[in-house]
């Protein structure tokens, strides 16, 4: 009769918090406070035990948590559009941000519609997340404070004068000053500003939003260049779209000379899809005239000519966002004034200013 082997113990058993400790050689209350996120606990105990946790593949049982902390371990993400190059990978680095504190995220797209925005904080932050990262469009602080239902919000490129919540904002002022600066150090002197109007620098209803404080940035380059600003150097898009960059670059080609010699595009999809409408009709980049955009996104270092731009440190970006975030979680001041941040950015620069002299 045959011997019957005795099974090996399974890696798929459920994996415990006492075994992450144990794997990282602390106790089960420190790795409990490392995995949430705890700032008291030590950097390099806080890594250990993350380390730990993933050649575990440790998963927390967020029902457990939740019965027992009254917190699910969830935070909402409610970006713009996904379905864009910059926001999808911002998005990737706040859900692993939020991976690394031993949470998990829930990305949800708002298309900038009034009606999602409300229906995400409604029926998604306060129900089923601690705290949201969101990235307002329509809606307003009054409404963001009532749907949150008391949780903390973290909000992404705040448009209000006077921030109600703790927000992160991308560099627009410094980093459109930047571009249009490094245009003119290429020796551009008609340039040009794609996706905003002129007067959006000083519209109340714009100036603090991204497509303001860019407006602002160029002008301020521009000034202390000593060149003046045109109304007509501003072009305006009704969307961000890359069609409409795209139609504007046969416009700009149609003309019996080309009005500009440079030119900065508020997104780099924008900036993309410019050059492709050049391109279209025979005028190249940046043969006959440079092109700068804004945000960094991965694409563009393998387009032809590869794109210069304003590079915004996405994960700087994350991890202010998520400690933000982690920090009212924790009840560290509950009573402390709203903080708002800036996330690191730097010019990238390509072959799209490279200029031919």
């Amino acid at each position: 009769m045959p011997k019957i082997m005795a099974k090996p113990r399974e890696r798929c058993e459920m994996v415990t918090m006492s075994d992450v400790a144990k794997e990282a050689q602390v106790s089960r209350a420190t790795a409990s406070y490392a995995l949430r996120g705890d700032t008291r606990i030590a950097d390099d105990t806080r890594r250990r035990v993350l380390l730990a946790a993933r050649k575990l593949r440790y998963s927390a049982n967020l029902s457990a948590r939740s019965l027992r902390s009254g917190k699910s371990g969830i935070i909402g993400v409610a970006i713009f559009e996904l379905d864009k190059p910059y926001p999808a990978q911002m998005s990737a680095a706040i859900s692993q941000q939020i991976n690394a504190h031993g949470m998990q995220a829930i990305i949800q797209q708002t298309s900038n519609s009034k009606q999602d925005e409300i229906s995400i904080l409604r029926h998604v932050t306060s129900q089923l997340c601690d705290g949201t990262i969101f990235s307002p469009g329509s809606i307003t602080n009054e409404e963001m404070q009532e749907l949150a239902d008391g949780k903390p919000l973290v909000l992404l490129d705040d448009p209000s004068a006077e921030p109600v919540f703790d927000s992160v904002m991308t560099a627009s002022t410094e980093g459109a000053a930047m571009a249009v600066q490094h245009l003119l150090d290429c020796g551009c002197r008609r340039i040009g500003v794609v996706g905003a109007d002129m007067t959006a620098s000083t519209d109340p209803a714009q100036r603090h939003a991204v497509r303001g404080r860019r407006v602002a940035g160029c002008l301020k380059a521009l000034k202390a260049a000593g060149i003046k600003a045109r109304p007509q150097d501003f072009l305006p898009l009704d969307r961000w779209d890359g069609e409409m960059a795209r139609d504007l670059g046969h416009h700009l080609a149609d003309t019996s000379d080309l009005p500009f010699d440079g030119v900065f595009c508020m997104t780099d999809s924008l900036a993309l899809s410019l050059i492709r409408g050049l391109h279209e009709c025979g005028v190249e980049v940046p043969r006959d005239l440079a092109v700068v955009g804004f945000d960094g996104i991965q694409e563009g270092a393998f387009y032809i000519p590869s794109l210069t731009t304003i590079s915004t440190d996405k994960e700087d970006l994350a991890r202010k966002a998520v400690d933000a975030l982690l920090a009212r979680l924790q009840g560290d001041d509950d009573n402390r004034p709203p903080t708002r941040t800036t996330a690191a950015c730097r010019l990238v620069v390509r072959e799209s200013t490279a200029k031919i002299r």
